[in-house]
């Protein structure tokens, strides 16, 4: 996945009112600078909203989506990471068992294949995962059954936040954002950026209730080139496509009157066939 090189960020908007006069507040800044800078604090979801729409205007060739989760996660050199979960090493492991990870992947999409085409009554979209293999590894990741090479993220603003709360026992979330190029399809292929983009609305059947809630979209390195080899992870992260950060508090004064967190029951519907399909291999070897 490449990187960007630099964008207008979330540095910019807190140095904007302290801008000496002649001083150009608007001039990108490098990626490295935004990952290593500390979240910008947000008070409330307004503010939330006018930011990102700041960050919009000021990055034009880019289109914004979001991540919420409960804290900025930093590496070795202290910068943000997103690295998908098959490439995180579990706490207590000596080392990553990549390879073995990739193999128990590719053994968890064929038992959902079955598990689609072995149903009485067909669901929409079966063919799609028969014919491309990140639609299975999206619906393995969605429904959190296996670590796959794709993270979760989205196109709604409001779902983001909602899961930085959700599950927070904490006293602040983080909201990323990420400048990806525009989608060109329910499965967009990038070669010049090096990754894929996949709109879970459109690859997953109607019954699959959670994507359609969640807004939901899958980002992924691309192509599919050596992805089982651990000196290669640093190549993968997704925080090469950070543009800003910022730190919600986990209280419902964040919201204001018009809006709340989106109901963890519409987060995560009962009522989801392909959540059943799911749990049903979740545990099978």
């Amino acid at each position: 996945m490449k990187s960007l090189s630099s964008s207008f960020s979330h540095i910019n908007l807190n140095g904007k009112k302290g801008s000496k006069k002649g001083k150009d507040w608007t001039k990108p800044y490098p990626l490295d600078d935004i990952l290593k800078a500390p979240p910008k604090k947000i008070e409330t979801y307004d503010q939330l909203v006018r930011d990102v729409a700041q960050l919009q205007h000021h990055n034009r060739k880019l289109n914004l989506f979001f991540r919420g989760q409960s804290k900025d996660y930093l590496d070795n050199e202290i910068k943000s990471t997103i690295l998908a979960g098959i490439f995180r090493k579990n706490q207590g492991e000596k080392q990553l068992l990549l390879k073995e990870r990739f193999i128990t992947l590719s053994e968890k999409v064929e038992k959902l294949r079955n598990a689609f085409d072995t149903r009485e009554k067909k669901l929409a979209g079966t063919h799609l995962l028969n014919k491309y293999e990140e639609v299975g590894w999206s619906i393995l990741q969605h429904y959190q059954v296996c670590p796959t090479p794709l993270i979760d993220i989205t196109h709604s603003l409001h779902v983001a936040c909602s899961f930085a709360f959700e599950g927070n026992k904490g006293e602040t979330g983080i909201v990323y954002i990420l400048g990806l190029p525009w989608p060109t399809d329910a499965i967009s292929y990038n070669t010049y950026e090096e990754l894929v983009n996949i709109r879970l609305l459109s690859i997953c059947p109607p019954q699959a209730q959670r994507p359609f809630f969640q807004e939901g979209y899958l980002l992924g390195n691309f192509p599919y080139y050596r992805l089982n080899e651990p000196r290669r992870i640093k190549q993968f992260d997704p925080a090469k496509r950070i543009v800003a950060k910022f730190e919600i508090p986990i209280d419902t004064g964040f919201w204001g009157k018009e809006f709340i967190k989106l109901p963890t029951n519409k987060i995560y519907p009962e009522r989801d066939i392909v959540k059943s399909i799911c749990e049903s291999i979740k545990d099978t070897k």
